[in-house]
Formats: structure tokens, sequence, C-alpha cells
């Protein structure tokens, strides 16, 4: 909850944070396939005052901390508070608390240190309703605040845009994802006792975790930014926050009850299934047709994002292929100047509808419209976008599309409302009203045919060879495919499995299968351009961290010297 994990502030312990001081902390965590992380913590310090230093490693909430040393020291399992400076001087031990332990090194001699520390700290990522998460409190430092802050997070797997959403909270600072790892670094000095909060989302359920917390992505997100400030606006300095948070300690326990009483009190009035619900309801039930033909593909890309697809990327790859299917755009290749030979794909509009992407927030416009209007913005006067000029156009207007895409949400749920599948509601709790979405008959329908293709796909996966017919048009399923993000491996599969078809669909349907690697390419030229224009946090691409929010996050017991 949005209070929880910083009513840590103790009486009666002396806390020399005045004087002593941390010039850098670092924290590179490694990510086991069980959604444990190994955290290893660099810190450099000036020590003026005090016999040791401590973590306090409580709000785990099913967390369990081992495997805690100090590069150097030597462990003392008989820790005892009151030892002399001089006797707890390369040592290190670990205390039981009623909230959780305490990691605790000797400080040593006075004056500049360096301390190298790791821990391992069990389901790091949990499971929740509709995908997987880590929502960690990574302040170990409490009191001495960290003049500058990087921090790693490497996993099993690359983590890419494709597969994790990422974000930053109560620091000021920027959250990225480089070299497959998630990056982060305080662009101003930290805040005594505040948060330094990563989000990370994922896609699926990559991880074997063993933890599950009742709550969905979109909870858990909307959650974390309750209070988030993207431009440094609206900022509590770190001791106001400590003393508010720490008057109202017994709160937390309350207001987890309140939400889960809400929550509840939702589902019995009929709140609309979460992706995960719908999965397991659907689970063994396969649907081989177009899921939806009562308007445009777009139209249910908020039932998509409940099951994790249907992205912005996904959508541009997707209407790529359905305007060269319908032979609106044109594929060309060019040679790249320099001396490896590449080639950049070049988009021939064929046709002009003269709309400007400047206006897209024009209501009269359907949301393909917005999209196909990116084309008629970059192109040069004889209709035609390269890779190189979308990527470039792309990192400049990146605020603007990361806006389009974060739009896409509330627009498909106005067209679904609007054509009865879902329904704006309320109930009541406590005399507050709570609204929430619900499905209709034919919406339950729908969200059954949407997440029964995805297992269509799942089953074609399996099978490689694709040896049972389609019920679909190859061009119309594997557009639907990519909406899933699994049009390429379709479009592997046919060419792997029957290269002569393939062949033959090249002669005849060159602006569709003949130019489908292209547009592959270019789409992503698209997703590079935003990713180096900075694809604005509140999307979960990365970016400027929020120094607000946070809130529900594990861990950030804090810490400091006694």
């Amino acid at each position: 909850m949005l209070l929880m994990g910083i009513g840590w502030i103790v009486g009666g312990q002396t806390v020399y944070a005045e004087d002593n001081s941390m010039s850098l902390i670092e924290y590179d965590v490694k990510l086991l396939e069980n959604g444990t992380g190994i955290i290893t913590e660099h810190r450099k310090m000036n020590m003026t005052e005090g016999t040791e230093l401590y973590i306090e490693m409580n709000n785990l909430q099913g967390s369990e901390v081992t495997d805690f040393s100090v590069q150097g020291f030597s462990y003392n399992p008989d820790w005892n508070l009151n030892d002399s400076r001089e006797e707890k001087a390369g040592e290190y031990g670990v205390l039981e608390s009623d909230e959780g332990v305490e990691l605790v090194w000797g400080i040593g001699e006075y004056g500049e240190r360096e301390y190298e520390l790791t821990y391992t700290i069990t389901n790091m990522v949990r499971q929740l309703e509709d995908g997987q998460a880590l929502n960690w409190n990574f302040n170990t430092y409490g009191e001495i605040a960290p003049e500058a802050m990087s921090l790693t997070i490497n996993g099993p797997f690359a983590f890419n845009q494709e597969n994790v959403d990422i974000w930053g909270f109560g620091y000021e600072g920027v959250v990225e994802l480089e070299n497959g790892r998630l990056t982060s670094a305080a662009q101003a000095q930290l805040e005594p006792d505040g948060r330094l909060v990563i989000l990370m989302q994922f896609s699926g359920s990559p991880f074997n975790t063993t933890v599950q917390d009742d709550q969905t992505l979109q909870e858990q997100l909307a959650e974390s930014q309750d209070g988030a400030t993207y431009n440094g606006d609206g900022k509590l300095s770190g001791w106001l926050l400590s003393l508010i948070l720490g008057i109202v300690i017994g709160i937390p326990s309350l207001l987890g009850i309140v939400f889960w009483r809400i929550e509840v009190r939702k589902k019995e009035a009929g709140k609309m299934r979460s992706g995960y619900a719908l999965k397991k309801r659907n689970k063994g039930q396969t649907y081989g047709d177009i899921p939806y033909t009562d308007g445009d593909i777009f139209d249910v890309s908020y039932l998509l994002q409940q099951i994790q697809h249907g992205t912005f990327e996904d959508y541009f790859f997707a209407y790529l292929l359905k305007w060269s299917k319908e032979e609106r755009i044109k594929i060309h290749t060019k040679e790249t100047d320099g001396w490896l030979d590449k080639e950049d794909t070049v988009i021939e509009l064929l046709q002009r509808q003269n709309y400007s992407f400047n206006k897209f927030d024009n209501e009269a416009m359907t949301f393909e419209e917005k999209v196909w209007s990116i084309l008629e913005e970059v192109a040069d006067l004889s209709g035609k976008v390269s890779e190189k000029d979308m990527k470039k156009w792309s990192k400049k207007h990146a605020k603007e599309l990361s806006e389009l895409a974060t739009s896409m949400k509330d627009e498909s749920k106005d067209i679904l409302e609007a054509k009865g599948y879902i329904r704006q509601e309320a109930t009541t709790y406590l005399g507050m009203k709570l609204p929430f979405i619900s499905a209709t008959r034919e919406g339950e329908r729908l969200f059954d045919r949407v997440a029964q293709f995805e297992n269509h796909l799942n089953d074609l996966e399996l099978d490689e060879s694709l040896s049972y017919k389609q019920t679909l048009p190859w061009e119309e399923f594997i557009i639907w495919a990519t909406l899933y993000g699994k049009g390429s491996d379709v479009v592997e599969s046919l060419e792997k499995f029957y290269p002569e078809q393939w062949n033959d669909w090249v002669v005849q349907y060159p602006y569709f299968y003949g130019g489908y690697h292209g547009l592959y390419g270019f789409s992503h030229s698209m997703s590079s351009g935003m990713e180096s224009g900075g694809y604005n946090a509140a999307t979960g691409a990365g970016g400027s961290t929020s120094i607000g929010g946070g809130g529900g996050a594990i861990g950030g017991g804090g810490g400091g010297a006694r």
C-alpha cells in the first residue's frame, strides 16, 4: 500500500546521519529463474560517528533475506549492539527483529570508506492475476541519503520492450532498458528515508515464482502512479514525508483491508474479468476464426491489452501489413551508404489522404487514420518514407507517439462501450462510489474469442509443421497473429515447412508476402526511434522517473548508522 515500508522510524535509537555521508551507492541485481534476486551493493561513504551500519529488512511480504556477507569481513553469529567500534571492525552479522531482520556490519576506521555487501532476497518477482511483476523499494540507506545512485537489474533472459514494462518512482532520475538489462541513475541527491522504487511488469509468466499477489498489473500500476510527478512538481521533503507517514503507521493494514473489500465488492457487482482470470476460464479452448468482425482491428485493443498483447508497436506493424494487403503502400529496398552491404526499406504511399499527425487528437479521425498520418507526415514529396527517416522522426516525436500509445486504452473502451460490449457501472462501499467496467453477454463472448484465439496460436506454435488447415486466409491470420506478437513466428514456420507455397505467394502477392520482412524491419525503426527519444515512462518503456508515487512496493526498510 501507499504507506507501507516507511513506518520503521524508530524512537529510542540514535541515528548519526547528520555528519555521516554517502557519495555513491550502486546496486547490481541478478534475477534468477525462480524470481529470487541476488543483490550486490557498493557504497562510498565518509564516516564520522557511530560503531556500525545497518539495513532494516522489513515489509518483505513473504520474501526472505539470506546469504548476507560483506566483502573482506568475517561473520559474527553473536552480534552485540553494545560492542565497541573496534570490536565490530571487520565483522558483520544478522539481527532478528519483530518485523524482519537487520543486516549489520562494523564501520571500522572513520573517514573515507568503501563497503561491498551481498545478500539474496527470495520472491522479488511475484505472480499477479494477469502477469508477473517486480515492485521493489531499494532504499537500504535510510537517513544517510546518497549523493549519487546507479542501479542495474539483469535477468535469466534479455529484457526488452516486448517482454517488460518499466517505471521508477520516488526519486529524480532516469530508468531505461539497455543491452538486455534495466539501468537507472539518479539525477539529484536522494531524499533521506524516501522511496527508491523500481517497477517491472512482465508479459506472460517468464519466471517460475511461487508467490502470488491478488492484484492485476493495471491495479498495481495505478497504485504505484498515485501521487507520481514526472516533471519535479509537488515534491515533499523527505523529513516531512517521513513524519506524516510515521504518524499514520497504523493505517496500512486498515487500508489493505479496505482495498481488498473494494475489489470484492466490484467483483460481486459484475466487474469484468481480469486477463489472468479470462485465460484461466478459457484454458484448453481454441477459436480458429477471426475473433472480431464488427469493425476495425483496433476496436479490441483494450481487450488484447488485458491479456498483455496489442501494444502500439504491434498495431503499427499490423496496419503496415493491412495497408500492404490493400495495396495502399509499396515496399522498396535501397543500398545504404557505408562499407557494409546493408539494405534500407523504403515505403511508398500509393494513396495520400492529407492527414496531419499534429492534429491526431481530432475526434473525427479513427486510430487507423492517426497511424496513417504518421507516414504522411514523414513522407517526402514523392510519397516515400525510409527506415532512417522513420527512426529520426520517431525520436524527435517520441513524446507525441507515446501520448498516442497511451490513448489507445480509453479510445478502444469508448468504441466497445458504444457497440454494446462493455458498460461503465458503479457500486458503493462505505459511502464511496466505486466505478468499474462490466462486460455484456456479447462482450463476454468476444473476450472469450480473443483469449481462445491466443490458445489457437499457441497450439500452432507447438505443431511447427502447421499440419492442419487454417480456416482464415493466411494474410488475415498473419495480421491477427501480429496483434498477439506472433506474426513473425507464423511466417518463419511457413517459410520453413512450405517454401514452395511461400514462394508462390511472394509472386502472386508481392506487396504483402514479398514485402513482409521489409515491413517488419520498418516497424522496428519506429520503435527504435521512440526508445532513443525517451519513450514516456508513463507508458512503461522507460524514460524519466517519478519523484512521487511508488505505493505498494515491497522492501524499503531503510537503514543508517548508530
